[in-house]
């Protein structure tokens, strides 16, 4: 057990009080002794709706100790949501804020979704977290959890319509933990900024890396730029996984400068793709070397990582986890050769046990003993692998197919543009066209003519976007990845198409 190896050692640093290993521990197992004393048992589900605070990491332990399945609940959710999440897990708890329990009563007038709301402030009704800890017994738990039980159900966002629980194994997550831990060289002396949504599987991946080699994490939340250099300078942080737009916000922040970043060692980016220039930007201004990862939740989050002692790839999301085998297959399930495009497969140990209540889903997506990513990329003779896009957002112009990815990468080497989308517009004579969606740089100017231009010196006709349309900001998911669905809607509701 990590605590007892770990003891006084801060664990966490939240609100900027540390808590340490051996007070986390004894918090976990009084939780966890107390969920017992409620009649939550193995394999039971328990929903879990809070923001980065030490309750959800308490609550996710406190599962694992149990054999219980944990459901991080998206915190940005609204009741119809909640509603479907709880119903399809089978939770028979949720862990929730007031804010979020108000959720749940709205839902709640309907047959009772669950035995026990838990939450951790004061509400009308339910049962308070505080008293479920200071009553639980502090004796350790004699239960035994193998490497095949399911931690946690994590739900997919819905991108390809209703959402589905990710059945992930105690040994997927380790596996994978362990994975990354190699890659980054992680050490109990480093010190890591929480400020990616623990509800999500990144945040849970992070968390765990931490807690398997004694590192302390600084658990922030919400967001906020200054705030993160304020942390990184008092806690001298060194380890800083985020998302494209928060590394983005970092970047070109105007007060960057002012502060001490000089502990920062390392950076992950992962949800969603970070142009290259972004990336050099960042690395420079922040003296980090940033590693690009790519994945999904169905394999405990991700495949593929680069390399801190390899050349950076332009545009490369790098090579498999060891231990983890990735290829590229053609439809026809045809594994292919290097720099052949077809969809990224992967097998291996982080390889979820499956959906939840979902068998022919669970046996489409695990076909021929491979995980299909739905994502298309490509491999080069030195094993680094390349993402062309998502099979599904590919444009199909007149049978030509533009990947948006190539295309968004150009359009950020623009200077003006702060960020950008490739998304297909019916056209009757073609089938789609391609239109690029845009926000500028504060105080930059520039013409729809003008970018046209820019990308035509650069792209073959096919791929030059037939419109340019340009936004305050474009609307982002709570991971900080731009919704492309949502602009569809934006474009179709302004133009009629």
């Amino acid at each position: 057990s990590r605590a007892v190896d770990m003891g006084d050692r801060p664990a966490v640093i939240y609100k900027d009080e540390p808590i340490s290993y051996r007070e986390m521990e004894a918090r976990v197992t009084r939780f966890a002794n107390a969920l017992t004393d409620l009649g939550v048992g193995r394999g039971d589900k328990v929903a879990v709706m809070l923001n980065n605070c030490p309750e959800f990491i308490v609550t996710f332990f406190a599962c694992s100790y149990l054999g219980a399945v944990a459901v991080p609940v998206n915190i940005f959710y609204k009741e119809r949501e909640l509603e479907f999440l709880l119903r399809d897990s089978d939770s028979v708890a949720l862990v929730a804020t007031p804010t979020f329990a108000e959720f749940y009563s709205k839902i709640a007038e309907k047959p009772p979704l669950f035995k026990w709301l838990i939450t951790t402030g004061p509400y009308e009704e339910g049962l308070l977290f505080r008293d479920l800890e200071e009553r639980g017994s502090g004796s350790p738990l004699d239960i035994a959890v193998g490497e095949d039980d399911v931690a946690e159900i994590l739900y997919t966002s819905g991108t390809t319509g209703v959402p589905k629980g990710t059945m992930l194994t105690q040994g997927n997550l380790f596996f994978h933990a362990d994975a990354i831990i190699g890659v980054l060289e992680l050490a109990g002396d480093d010190r890591a900024l929480m400020v990616v949504p623990v509800f999500h599987g990144y945040g849970i991946t992070v968390m765990l890396c931490c807690f398997r080699v004694g590192t302390c994490f600084v658990l922030m939340d919400p967001f906020d730029a200054e705030a993160v250099f304020r942390a990184i300078e008092k806690h001298r942080v060194t380890f800083l996984p985020m998302v494209v737009a928060m590394y983005y916000m970092v970047y070109n922040h105007p007060e960057r400068d002012k502060y001490d970043l000089s502990s920062l060692r390392i950076g992950i980016s992962g949800a969603s793709a970070m142009p290259a220039q972004l990336m050099q930007d960042c690395s420079s201004a922040l003296s980090i070397t940033i590693l690009e990862a790519w994945g999904l939740p169905e394999c405990s989050a991700s495949a593929t990582i680069q390399r801190m002692n390899m050349p950076y790839e332009e545009g490369s999301v790098g090579l498999a986890h060891p231990g983890v085998e990735v290829g590229v297959m053609d439809d026809a399930g045809n594994l292919l050769g290097p720099n052949e495009v077809g969809e990224l497969v992967i097998r291996g140990p982080l390889v979820m046990k499956g959906y939840y209540k979902r068998p022919e889903e669970t046996e489409a997506a695990l076909r021929g003993g491979w995980l299909h990513s739905g994502d298309m990329g490509y491999y080069d003779e030195e094993g680094y692998f390349f993402m062309v896009d998502r099979k599904k957002e590919m444009v199909n112009v007149g049978g030509e197919k533009v990947f948006p990815r190539e295309v968004e990468e150009l359009i950020y080497t623009h200077p003006a543009i702060a960020e950008a989308a490739l998304i297909p517009q019916p056209d009757a004579k073609l089938g789609e066209i391609p239109v690029a969606v845009v926000a500028l740089k504060p105080g930059a100017s520039l013409s729809e003519g003008e970018l046209v231009e820019f990308l035509s010196e650069r792209l073959a006709r096919f791929k030059v976007p037939r419109r340019v349309v340009i936004f305050d900001s474009l609307p982002r998911n709570p991971i900080g990845k731009i919704v492309k669905k949502e602009l569809v809607r934006m474009l179709s509701e302004d133009n009629g198409y």
